[in-house]
């Protein structure tokens, strides 16, 4: 497998404090071999945080996406990962959203989100259930996995957990600490475990 690529932007410091603005880091950084083929991007990718890519699937990411943000939570470096698991696994997010810190995306198959979506800190997307859920399979049977869909302007807030086969419509809010294990429609407030509609907005 080829080493996964870990772009290092958020770990400049100035002062002991935080760079606010690392856009000449990342520039820099883009501009050396730190990537393979399976991860596109644009250049206007803005890294607050560290960045890492791995698995041997491909991740896709629009233009005008900004990864971390200064005066959120942060658990050590704040790290953002976008795990594509096999070969045939896709990552892909749309122009102009944002992560905030300690994030993960987990691809089985894949995981598209789409443009303008705000992804609270400590947010965790997942494709798949990862192991079988009978006492028998757990440790032998393929896992069961969906893909997932989180389509434009969605707010995802701070950690919230989202479950394979899951789409979630276009406007849409997830409550903090929700657990989204269904579909949720365009335009509305969703909040609980499991996720339930609250009321339109």
């Amino acid at each position: 497998m080829p080493a996964p690529l870990k772009f290092l932007a958020g770990l400049v410091r100035s002062g002991g404090r935080r760079l606010r603005s690392v856009s000449a880091w990342t520039r820099f950084l883009l501009g050396r071999a730190l990537y393979d083929s399976r991860v596109r991007f644009d250049r206007s990718l803005r890294l607050r945080v560290p960045l890492l890519c791995d698995g041997e699937g491909e991740v896709v990411l629009g233009p005008r996406i900004t990864v971390g943000y200064d005066m959120s939570p942060m658990l050590g470096e704040g790290m953002v990962r976008l795990q594509a698991r096999h070969p045939g696994s896709v990552i892909t997010v749309g122009a102009g959203t944002t992560f905030s810190n300690n994030v993960q995306v987990l691809a089985e198959r894949g995981v598209a989100i789409g443009a303008r979506v705000l992804v609270g800190d400590a947010v965790l997307i997942v494709d798949s259930d990862f192991h079988d859920l009978s006492a028998a399979g757990r440790h032998e049977a393929p896992p069961l996995a969906a893909p997932v869909v989180i389509e434009d302007n969605v707010f995802l807030g701070s950690r919230v957990v989202i479950l394979k086969g899951v789409t979630i419509g276009k406007d849409s809010v997830i409550g903090a600490g929700s657990v989204v294990v269904r579909s949720i429609p365009p335009g509305v407030i969703a909040a609980g475990n499991p996720a339930k509609v609250l009321r339109p907005l």
